[in-house]
C-alpha cells in the first residue's frame, strides 16, 4: 500500500453534454493505493459540514461519484477516478468522507489522446515533436475532452450509476 497526501478534490458532474467540476474545500485528507488485482483507491476527504445532505443522498441511493483528485502538491496533474461513498463520519469541525474507487483517467491517458491526434492528423518527424509540446503545455484542453468522453463511457456502462 501506498499513502499519499489528498492535496484536492473535485465532484465531476455531467451537465448538458460536458463535464463540469465542482471543488470542494478539504481541511485534510489522504489516499491510499490498495495495490490489489482490483486497484483499488481508498479516498478520505474532511469537509464542511454544508455537504452533508449531498453525500447522505450519494451513499443512500448508492450512487458513484466520478472526482478528480491531486495528491501531495498542487503541481500535479489530477487524476479522475469514480468512486462508492463507504463512511460518512460526522467530526466536530466537519465530515469525514470515507471513499473507495478506482482511476479511471490520469496524465498517461490525456498524453495518449494527444498522440493520437496528431498521428491521425498526420503529423511526422520534428513537426510531430513540436506539436507535441505545444499540446503536452495545454493538457487542460485534452483533458475537458477526455473528461467528457470518459463520463459519457461511464454513463453507458450498467456498472455505473454516476450522480
Amino acid at each position: 500500500m501506498k499513502t499519499f497526501k489528498l492535496y484536492s478534490i473535485s465532484l465531476l458532474k455531467g451537465i448538458n453534454g460536458k463535464v463540469q467540476q465542482f471543488p470542494l474545500t478539504i481541511e485534510q485528507g489522504l489516499i491510499i493505493n490498495m495495490e490489489n488485482s482490483r486497484r483499488t483507491w481508498l479516498i478520505e476527504a474532511v469537509v464542511d459540514k454544508e455537504h452533508l445532505t449531498f453525500f447522505k443522498e450519494v451513499h443512500a441511493e448508492d450512487k458513484d461519484l466520478l472526482i478528480n483528485v491531486v495528491i501531495t502538491s498542487k503541481d500535479n496533474y489530477p487524476a479522475t477516478m469514480v468512486t462508492k461513498v463507504s463512511e460518512i463520519t460526522k467530526m466536530s469541525k466537519g465530515l469525514s468522507i470515507l471513499m473507495k474507487g478506482k482511476l479511471v483517467l490520469g496524465k498517461d491517458e490525456v498524453l495518449d489522446d494527444v498522440v493520437n491526434d496528431l498521428v491521425g492528423q498526420d503529423y511526422h518527424g520534428n513537426h510531430f515533436i513540436e506539436e507535441f509540446k505545444q499540446r503536452k503545455s495545454n493538457l487542460a484542453a485534452y483533458s475537458q475532452k477526455t473528461l467528457d468522453e470518459v463520463y459519457q463511457k461511464l454513463s453507458r456502462d450498467d456498472e455505473y450509476r454516476l450522480v
